[in-house]
């Protein structure tokens, strides 16, 4: 997996100036993603940039949300759109992403995609 296209699509994707203080989650995505790889399968592939450019982007949107979450007492509803930190599209992109590239995964990796309070 070529690390520096990784990092441009996951840029294009937040759509961040500079993602480098992000590079961490994205190495951890990409490490996840070599995880998943069959063993006959082409780590080289490009369709894993996107893949692990998506995945990136979706715990990116994660923590933005984290910090976008307001307090709800009882009786009153927390303020905020229900998709306040963006990351059905994200979820989206993996969705996709990985179906691309669901050749070269193992079978019985799973992924859970929906995150609570992040619609």
């Amino acid at each position: 997996m070529n690390d520096a296209k990784v990092m441009q699509l996951f840029q294009t994707f937040a759509s961040l100036a500079d993602v480098e203080m992000w590079r961490d989650i994205a190495e951890a995505e990409m490490n996840a993603v070599y995880a998943e790889l069959r063993p006959d399968a082409d780590p080289a592939d490009s369709r894993l940039c996107f893949y692990a450019a998506a995945r990136a982007f979706l715990q990116y949107r994660r923590i933005v949300a984290a910090g976008q979450a307001s307090p709800s007492y009882a009786g009153t509803t927390a303020g905020g759109s229900a998709d306040q930190g963006g990351c059905g599209l994200a979820e989206e992109l993996v969705r996709v992403y990985r179906s691309h590239c669901a050749s070269l995964l193992r079978d019985d990796a799973f992924v859970f995609l929906h995150t609570e309070g992040c619609a």
